[in-house]
């Protein structure tokens, strides 16, 4: 009996089943008539109007400034940017940026003193010349310090100038020249005894007899008046004391020693004249010379 009453509920189960198809597919025939008739209706054309489209909206944007790096405010690279890399000779470091040049030095101070020039001391008794004919010469002198002229032959005492004439000749020297025929020269000499300490110095009209210690001619900066002054002297130009230590005529130069109470040791310096303007010789082919560095160039790593 319970068999039967199972197989009953299964059939009313499938009766069931079959009424609900039944039923969805009369509601889908009715759902495409209706789309038949749709499709059957008639579409009138119209004319095709373009629209408009506005154009779109734009921004613009700027890149910030790249931030600092842990290393330093001048690291501005990004890791994938190779950096141009410097070194710096005078600090020995490595920078990304070009080094600075060294601050130049400080003007020196000026020394306050100039050489003109170097001069000599010419020998206090000069030969001019000679008067007279042959076998009665006699020399024309000349007092370096008075300027005086003095007549003498040998034997004369000059007692103003502590010197005797020991002899006086004249002679006729014949020079003799590859491109001319020779030269007839006269030429007067006379040597002079100095009579306190014996010394023998000999003179000719031909030159001038210099023998002395040179002597600086010097000028203070801002000064007109010059002053002269030999090795071993000393004299001050306002506050400073100046100390000539040598002088030299050939080339011509003197060492002065300065001292001022601004100075925290003595300055020693070698002056030398001015060379004028005039004596400059400057070749208009000479190539230009390049300008010194200020600072030692740096060399780039990378690119």
């Amino acid at each position: 009996m319970a068999a039967k009453s199972q197989d009953k509920v299964l059939f009313g189960v499938a009766l069931l089943l079959l009424l609900s198809s039944l039923g969805w597919a009369l509601l889908q025939n009715s759902k495409l008539g209706a789309l038949r008739q749709a499709s059957n209706a008639t579409i009138t054309p119209s004319a095709y109007v373009p629209a408009g489209i506005d154009a779109p909206t734009v921004s613009t944007k700027t890149w910030p400034v790249a931030p600092s790096q842990t290393r330093g405010a001048e690291w501005i690279y990004d890791v994938f940017t190779p950096p141009e890399i410097y070194y710096d000779a005078n600090t020995k470091e490595f920078s990304v940026t070009l080094p600075k040049p060294p601050p130049p030095p400080p003007p020196p101070q000026p020394f306050g003193l100039s050489l003109v020039e170097v001069k000599q001391d010419a020998f206090r008794l000069q030969l001019v010349g000679y008067i007279g004919g042959e076998g009665d010469y006699l020399g024309n002198f000349e007092n370096a310090i008075t300027g005086e002229t003095i007549i003498g032959r040998s034997g004369k005492n000059i007692p103003k100038l502590d010197l005797t004439i020991q002899s006086f000749v004249v002679k006729r020297n014949t020079i003799l020249s590859k491109d001319s025929m020779p030269v007839i020269e006269t030429e007067a000499t006379a040597v002079v005894v100095d009579t306190k300490t014996g010394d023998k110095t000999t003179l000719s009209n031909k030159r001038r007899l210099i023998k002395g210690s040179p002597f600086a001619i010097l000028k203070a900066d801002g000064a007109t008046e010059t002053v002269s002054h030999k090795a071993g002297e000393k004299f001050t130009v306002g506050d400073s004391a100046f100390t000539v230590v040598t002088v030299t005529a050939e080339p011509p130069s003197a060492e002065i020693l300065k001292e001022a109470a601004d100075l925290k040791d003595p300055v020693t310096k070698t002056l030398t004249p001015a060379v004028p303007v005039d004596a400059v010789i400057v070749s208009p082919t000479a190539p230009e010379q390049p300008a010194a560095p200020s600072a030692t160039p740096p060399f780039p790593f990378g690119n």
